[in-house]
């Protein structure tokens, strides 16, 4: 007769349990997993061969290190960024965000790092360029134009001093074409003040003409010289930018959504050119589509120092002061959080971060 198995109920409960405890350690080793959105944000965060590198990185690493909390990393662009951590598909973001009041509505922030500002780039121009500018300015079209106007109006008051000298003063203003160049030269003459004195109209007619004349040459040349003086009081400081509103009339580059787009877009700046990332930027002023690109110093800094061609100029302009720090989703624990920022401003206090600022030349910015 074959004999029944025998199913040890203690057994069977022992094995469901076990199989039950490790799916609840394996949820929630997933679930206290942070998954951290990064970008390419020199010197803060940066991709080479051997993985990241950079401030930011180096401040996670020392926190992790210590808090021992498991991660995975995801590549993400700021706009996408914070997307992410608004709606919780990302826990946190290594990068330096700037805390703001309306980025503090949908996301949190760690204990503030680093204080840094917006500043501008832009081409470096030569000397060559610089005086080829300034003789171009002479030669506008605008200039060009008023040459033209003063012309004419010395051939009118020219003619009609001729046409009024040409009978009782022959000697001096003769008939035809050699007479009215002679109209032509006392015009010139006597707008400049020169005063040579070998043409003078006597007849009353054209010494009324060469009485209005005089006074109208001298608002003339005013107006003239005036003129030029803008220009080219205009050319010089197109070389010498010393605030940012210097370029509220010309195309600035900046990344989208970032603290310093939202500056320039409160303060009504009339051409601002945004783009995903800040090389995005820069090719666009290498390009001559923008005028200058307008970020965070300390990534704009990092990079003209990097400039092995010389290629850009940092200008001397520091606006929209910013705050840096961490930025955590809503969803992740506070618990989580505070532990984070406890280990940042320790981190901060050290030596070792003040070495490290000084490393990549930020100690002063």
């Amino acid at each position: 007769m074959q004999q029944e198995p025998n199913f040890n109920p203690m057994k069977r409960a022992i094995t469901v349990l076990i199989v039950l405890l490790s799916f609840i350690t394996f949820s929630l080793q997933a679930a206290d997993t942070l998954k951290i959105a990064y970008y390419e944000s020199p010197p803060f965060v940066m991709e080479t061969e051997d993985g990241l590198e950079g401030i930011s990185v180096w401040l996670w690493e020392n926190i992790q290190r210590e808090e021992e909390i498991p991660y995975t990393l995801v590549n993400l662009p700021l706009n996408e960024t914070l997307d992410a951590l608004k709606n919780g598909t990302a826990d946190m973001s290594i990068n330096p965000l700037t805390i703001t009041s309306q980025r503090s509505e949908s996301i949190d922030f760690s204990t503030p790092f680093y204080i840094a500002s917006s500043t501008v780039m832009i081409n470096k121009v030569s000397g060559i360029q610089k005086a080829l500018q300034f003789g171009r300015s002479f030669f506008s079209l605008n200039f060009l134009r008023a040459i033209f106007a003063l012309f004419v109006v010395i051939l009118v008051f020219g003619f009609l001093a001729w046409l009024f000298e040409r009978r009782k003063n022959p000697e001096e203003f003769k008939p035809g074409i050699k007479g009215l160049w002679s109209g032509i030269w006392w015009s010139a003459v006597t707008m400049t003040t020169v005063g040579y004195g070998d043409k003078a109209p006597k007849s009353t007619g054209g010494r009324i003409i060469g009485l209005i004349w005089m006074f109208a040459a001298i608002i003339i040349i005013s107006g003239f010289t005036a003129s030029i003086a803008s220009s080219l009081t205009v050319n010089q400081l197109s070389w010498n930018q010393s605030n940012i509103q210097d370029f509220k009339e010309k195309t600035v580059a900046t990344v989208s959504n970032s603290a310093t787009a939202k500056h320039l877009e409160r303060n009504f700046f009339k051409d601002i050119q945004t783009h995903q990332n800040l090389q995005a930027c820069l090719e666009a002023l290498r390009q001559g589509d923008a005028d200058a690109v307008a970020y965070d110093r300390p990534l704009l800094s990092y990079i003209h120092k990097q400039d092995s061609i010389d290629s850009f100029a940092l200008l001397p302009i520091d606006f929209n002061e910013q705050i840096y720090a961490f930025g955590f989703s809503k969803t992740i624990p506070k618990s989580t959080q505070d532990a984070i920022s406890v280990q940042l401003l320790k981190t901060t206090e050290s030596t070792d971060w003040k070495v490290l600022l000084n490393e990549y030349a930020l100690i002063n910015e």
